[in-house]
Formats: structure tokens, sequence, C-alpha cells
């Protein structure tokens, strides 16, 4: 997992709330006050012609260099994204304040206020931004799919739902707080701030289903093949297969998995496919 820092792209991000917010739910009473009303993510911040959800996704994907908030597949504008809300966008009081108590920037209760408190106040004198609609609240995560589950979400943002998670993503030093196994599965090391809620995060958008694990695992193995040579197994059949054969089986505990990993990515253009799309790891585990 890599850091997502977002402090470059506040400005930008907290203008299009702003102009949303302003032109699509800002109501001017007739005495004189003013109150802001169906701050809708599902509805006006999508389909008006301002364009402000797909303004947002754009600025999400550019912020995080391309790469899915949880498992860091590659992503491609418009194409098998969607925006994450951190918060979730039905949340109680309660669990709005538990989200504050973090304290993990951006993330705070000086830059995010519960979407119902904003609109519930008439002449609203804040900074902070309701979270349903806001940068800091918002980011880009694959729809966790793979070629061979027939279009199933198996991790990220569609498996996650509305259960609440950690920002890990939001940690300064997560890459070093996390450590992957040699079967490809990831979990919190000694150096982890906050073990407990990290795997409960893990758990709760599944960054360890099997087909995120054996395409880690494969990225282990690589770890010395030159990228070049994995991208141009791709078109070259028989080069996959060699390559692949010069790395799998070398650990008998591994070779249930590794029959496996063969009959899938041997012969499935789209999985090794898929599998480049998680290039990231390349020799960083």
């Amino acid at each position: 997992m890599k850091y997502i820092d977002k402090t470059t792209y506040l400005d930008e991000g907290h203008a299009i709330t702003d102009s949303y917010l302003e032109s699509e739910c800002k109501i001017d009473e007739p005495d004189g006050h003013y109150r802001y009303q169906n701050v809708d993510y599902s509805g006006s911040f999508g389909t008006t012609t301002k364009g402000a959800k797909a303004k947002m996704m754009k600025l999400a994907i550019k912020s995080q260099h391309n790469l899915c908030c949880y498992c860091m597949r590659y992503l491609d504008e418009g194409e098998g994204v969607t925006l994450e809300h951190i918060i979730p966008q039905s949340c109680s009081p309660d669990d709005f304040k538990k989200y504050m108590d973090l304290n993990v920037y951006p993330l705070t209760a000086q830059e995010v206020i519960r979407t119902a408190d904003f609109t519930g106040v008439d002449d609203i004198k804040t900074d902070r931004r309701p979270h349903t609609v806001t940068f800091e609240n918002l980011t880009a995560s694959c729809e966790g799919k793979f070629p061979d589950k027939g279009g199933s979400s198996l991790c990220c943002n569609n498996k996650r739902g509305e259960k609440n998670i950690y920002p890990l993503f939001y940690v300064a030093d997560v890459e070093n707080e996390l450590e992957y196994m040699d079967d490809g599965s990831v979990y919190p090391n000694e150096r982890c701030s906050h073990p407990i809620e990290y795997v409960e995060t893990i758990q709760h958008v599944r960054l360890n289903c099997q087909s995120l694990k054996d395409i880690r695992r494969l990225w282990h193995l690589f770890r010395n093949v030159p990228y070049e040579k994995i991208e141009s197994c791709l078109t070259d059949k028989a080069l996959r297969e060699e390559t692949l054969l010069n790395v799998l089986f070398q650990n008998p505990d591994m070779s249930g998995q590794d029959e496996k990993i063969s009959n899938k990515f041997r012969t499935n253009d789209d999985y090794w496919h898929t599998l480049l799309l998680y290039r990231w790891f390349h020799q960083k585990i």
C-alpha cells in the first residue's frame, strides 16, 4: 500500500466541492437567510452539467498516481474505477466522531463535517465541507474484479460496502508498516502503529483474497526478473511459460498454490494483463 499525500491537490479539490455546493445546493431564503439542501453524492453531484463527480474522480486518480487506494492496481481513468467514501455516506453521529477522533490528516474535524450537520443549520459559517462530497473523504478505488470470477467484486471499495475502516493510506509510513508473505498475503508488522485497525481494514476490503495473493506472490517471485521481460510475456506465450517455470515450484510448501497459479496464468491472457496492472509491486516485495 502507498501513502496518499493530498496536500498539493487540496485547493483544487475544495474548489470542486465549493462550486457544487454554491451552484446546486445553496438556497437563498426570502428573508435574507440561506441554507444548503440536497447535498446528494448519488444524484446531483454526479449528474449535473457541472460534472463535479467526474472532476473529483480525475483529481483523486491524479493524486494517487493512478493507483487504487487499497490494492495498488493501476487505474485507467474512466474504466473500472469508483470513488470510495472513507467515512461511509450513511454515517451516524457516533461513527463520524470515531473517525474524527482518529485525527488522521487530512480527514480531521478541522476539515470535514458530517453532511447532515452541514445541511441542518441556517446561515452556516464553517470552513469544513460535507463528508459525502469533500476531497478529503474521497479516494479512487478499483472495482476489485478479476477475469475468472464472472464480474464479481472480490476486494476494495465494492467489497467493503460501508464497513468502518482505518484510513491507513493516509499514514505517511504505511509502506513500512505492512509485510508481504511468501504466499502473497499482507499483514501489519511489528512497526505498525495500529495493528488491530490495520488487520480489520485488510479484512473489510479483502486485500487477502486469493486472486490478490496469487498476483502478489508472482511479483515476489519475479522480483529479480526485468520488468520488460514480464511485460513481453503478455504476447509471447512460450516466454511466459519459460518465465513461470523458472520461478514456480522452488518451495515445496508452496507447490499447491504454485500449481494453481501456473494453470491460471500460463494460458490466460486476460489474467496476465491483470497481473501487469499490479506492476507497482515489482521489486517491492
